[in-house]
């Protein structure tokens, strides 16, 4: 679910075997063009803008949309100290799904899901960049699985008699560059949502390096910025991300 709306050189869903696909115009006619970031006050204890749980989170990822059918947003990392949040670091833009948010995403929609997820593997095309998060580096046997079975939302690593297709409708990581050089996954659907993985709901959500134009539902935003947030994050805050509209 990486790459712009129009899907580059695969399918809505799909990977691609090419070795750098090209960024494409989004799928809609009139998409919104992102404006300047709002600025922030680093360190300034306030409230999140988004009104979900945080769980035991020490360290938070807000991203935050005016409207469901926004395809940019604001992001903002965030840190509880003495209970209360402070923000670290400015706020930037991020770009959302070429459908917006949803609360119910699916395989057929390229929205971004609503909701409290957490923040627990990474990966990456380039070199670890001094995560804490568990990082692996991706190799050409690398796929993120979207078909249906008991791989479904999961990162396998195989080159030859694999237990999944090797291409649509699963995405080979490897080669989807600038988009992978870093991504962390979004724990929507995976076997570290509460629920479990749902069979059909949306997989392969990341938030991952933008390309300025609209995802397939992932959260895209500068790479300088994710590797900053990647060198952040530390598993001991039980780190999550927050999706939604102010």
């Amino acid at each position: 679910m990486a790459r712009t709306a129009a899907g580059g050189p695969s399918t809505a869903r799909g990977s691609s075997s090419a070795a750098s696909p090209s960024p494409a115009s989004p799928s809609h006619s009139a998409r919104q063009s992102p404006s300047p970031p709002a600025s922030s006050t680093a360190g300034r204890a306030t409230a999140l803008p988004l009104r979900f749980g945080t769980g035991n989170a020490s360290q938070v990822i807000t991203v935050t949309a005016a409207s469901t059918v926004s395809t940019t947003a604001t992001l903002q990392s965030w840190r509880r100290s003495a209970g209360q949040w402070r923000t670290v670091g400015p706020a930037v833009e991020a770009w959302l799904g070429s459908d917006g948010l949803s609360r119910h995403p699916s395989e057929s929609r390229t929205a971004t899901p609503i909701g409290s997820f957490t923040l627990t593997q990474a990966f990456g095309h380039d070199a670890d960049p001094g995560t804490a998060i568990p990082y692996t580096r991706t190799t050409p046997d690398d796929w993120w699985i979207s078909q249906s079975g008991s791989l479904y939302n999961t990162r396998q690593r195989c080159a030859s008699g694999c237990d999944f297709t090797r291409g649509d409708p699963n995405e080979h990581l490897y080669y989807e560059t600038p988009y992978y050089d870093f991504a962390l996954v979004i724990d929507y659907n995976t076997r570290n949502a509460p629920g479990g993985v749902r069979q059909g709901a949306g997989s392969a959500f990341f938030l991952h390096v933008t390309v300025g134009q609209p995802t397939q539902g992932c959260v895209s935003i500068a790479k300088s910025q994710l590797v900053r947030l990647l060198r952040w994050l530390r598993p001991a805050d039980h780190p999550r991300i927050l999706l939604g509209v102010r």
